[in-house]
């Protein structure tokens, strides 16, 4: 392996991919600074432009975004109190407090600190566990697969929101979604109400596009000019110096460690990704604090545990999708259609057939932790002052990208129409309170379900016990049920709760 490592080193180390991996790092620090824009919306906009390059620039480029945009969030979060991005919502908390004690330099100093002791960790389990779990992958069949995917279904409930049934709604409608098209096995057309342009299925880029591009655009037209909070204050910020940013890491390393593993292992578990991660490391951090009741006052370890866990979830969550196939979030998702359109297929066999391209894809990522750490120190007074920039402009140029990039892929101004389709309806369920990410997640994991489930069948001569009969199969299914079981008794408790809370009122 470590020969792999130094000969893929030797192939990324070229002003070609470093310079993508750059101004990645760059354009995602940069969105997710702005309030509205997150990693995820950028992923969508500027991943079309990647499949006109080689897979070791425009991969890695999307690599870069990825790290930047989840930490350029904590900045916006600590300094106007809005989070950039949803994982670093929990970073509010203690962020904002210290920010109004005068102490938003050491704040975001930490931040950028415990991502990229996050971002190791992460980074690591990446470069150390795909090979070695590919080894395993490798002997599943589409009974084990199908198992596999099920259960990632199951823990979309983590990202469903508050309600747990309308993120089942959302999740259905992405099953829903995901079948219009072409029969996988019989060849047939479905769904496609007519239209020929649906018999190829929808255009996952689209679909993006207009779920975390348009729809934000919409929802912040509309909350245009309600509430204005002033960032004037925040564009003199007073950066921690090395030697003090030194003993706040050493002094709070378990915390960041700690937290850098939780976000690690919750990362690599398909389905959840970075939005839950941050909320877990809180938890544990203030549990285990000497002094619980600072957190929420301005707690420094509140800042560092999320964003420690978070950057940790980046190359985590490309464990299952390099490995299986099976994205481990909303942002690996969109990295996956970026493999895919080069040619890459996410799977067991991924890593052995295009070994040198992974391996170099594995240093790109070492490459962007670096980057993000430089970039993020280097260019940090940019990103404080780019969030003045008037919201009208900056969602102009928003639209622009989104109907350029989708548009590229394929030339296809019925690929716009269904853009601006997917806007209005992510916008619908934005003011509904309904999570978009389980029906991209959904979407994504629907074609892969039902190809493994009718694939099993096929094999099994329609027998459903076989996959019982398959040990892997068989525990994997078990742990489904007892997760689900989890799920619909920690619902009841809440809802029990609920009521509670309201008769006492």
């Amino acid at each position: 392996m470590f020969e792999d490592l130094l000969a893929a080193a030797v192939v990324v180390f070229n002003w070609q991919t470093i310079a993508a991996i750059s101004a990645g790092t760059i354009a995602g620090l940069m969105i997710g600074a702005i309030p509205g824009l997150s990693a995820t919306m950028g992923m969508a906009l500027l991943s079309p432009f990647t499949f006109f390059v080689g897979p070791l620039i425009g991969i890695p480029f999307l690599i870069g975004l990825f790290k930047g945009g989840t930490f350029g969030g904590s900045i916006s979060a600590i300094l106007i109190g809005t989070p950039g991005t949803a994982a670093n919502a929990a970073t509010l908390l203690d962020g904002y407090e210290m920010r109004k004690q005068g102490k938003a330099g050491p704040a975001i100093m930490g931040a950028l600190n415990a991502s990229l002791i996050g971002d190791a960790f992460g980074t690591v389990a990446l470069i150390f566990g795909a090979p070695a779990l590919a080894l395993i992958a490798i002997q599943f069949g589409p009974h084990e697969f199908f198992a596999l995917v099920l259960f990632s279904l199951t823990m979309i409930c983590y990202v469903s929101g508050r309600s747990l049934a309308k993120g089942v709604l959302a999740a259905t409608m992405g099953v829903f979604f995901a079948l219009i098209g072409t029969d996988p096995i019989g060849g047939t057309p479905r769904l496609t109400f007519g239209l020929r342009e649906l018999t190829g299925g929808l255009n996952v880029i689209a679909l993006v596009t207009g779920l975390f591009g348009i729809t934000e655009v919409l929802i912040q037209m509309e909350s245009f000019g309600r509430s204005r909070k002033s960032v004037a204050s925040s564009v003199n910020v007073h950066l921690a110096g090395a030697g003090m940013q030194f003993r706040s890491v050493v002094k709070h390393l378990w915390t960041i460690v700690r937290s850098s593993l939780v976000g690690t292992f919750i990362g690599a578990l398909p389905g959840i990704g970075s939005e839950t991660s941050p909320w877990v490391a809180y938890g544990l951090a203030k549990r285990a604090s000497k002094e619980p009741e600072k957190f929420g006052r301005g707690a420094y370890e509140g800042v560092v545990a999320p964003e420690a866990a978070n950057n940790a979830v980046c190359a985590a969550a490309m464990i299952p999708m390099l490995v299986f196939g099976i994205p481990g979030d909303i942002v690996t998702a969109i990295l996956m259609s970026a493999l895919i359109a080069q040619g890459l297929q996410p799977g067991p066999f991924l890593i052995s057939e295009h070994r040198d391209v992974i391996f170099g894809l594995f240093m790109s990522v070492l490459f962007a932790t670096v980057a993000l750490y430089v970039f993020g120190r280097l260019t940090m007074r940019w990103w404080i002052r780019i969030m003045t920039i008037p919201r009208p402009l900056l969602y102009s140029i928003v639209v622009a990208f989104c109907v350029v990039g989708t548009y590229s892929v394929k030339s296809s101004s019925f690929d716009l129409a269904v853009m601006f389709a997917f806007g209005i309806i992510g916008y619908v369920l934005r003011k509904l309170d309904i999570a978009i990410a389980p029906m991209l997640l959904s979407f994504v994991l629907a074609k892969i379900l039902e190809e493994s489930l009718r694939r099993g069948l096929v094999q099994s001569d329609g027998s459903i016990l076989a996959f019982f009969e398959r040990p892997i199969t068989a525990v994997i299914l078990s742990l489904t049920v007892l997760v689900l079981i989890a799920f619909a008794v920690l619902e009841l408790r809440r809802r029990r709760t609920g009521r509670t809370r309201d008769e006492a009122g």
